[in-house]
């Protein structure tokens, strides 16, 4: 996480990994599955989010509902109930 607005990237959102999921099974997932790649944290946050870019051929709803959907899938996977 980012704290200083100004040192954030407006184009990459970043999602919080819930507790006790396998981050890099939900991006391995997204990939294998739905030819998606979805990155990791870097740095301090390695492990702890995931990153999304959503700029060009990204920032369109069906692009952004498929992300969504493959980590609903992802987490679904690993028995995660609040979807």
């Amino acid at each position: 996480y980012v704290e200083k607005d100004e040192d954030r990237l407006i184009t990459v959102n970043t999602i919080k990994v819930p507790e006790g999921i396998d981050w890099a099974a939900v991006i391995k997932n997204a990939m294998d599955l739905y030819n998606l790649e979805i990155a990791g944290g870097l740095g301090p946050s390695a492990g702890k989010c995931w990153r999304v870019g959503i700029m060009g051929y990204n920032a369109t709803a069906a692009n952004v509902d498929l992300t969504l959907l493959a980590i609903r899938d992802g987490l679904k996977k690993q028995g995660w109930k609040k979807l």
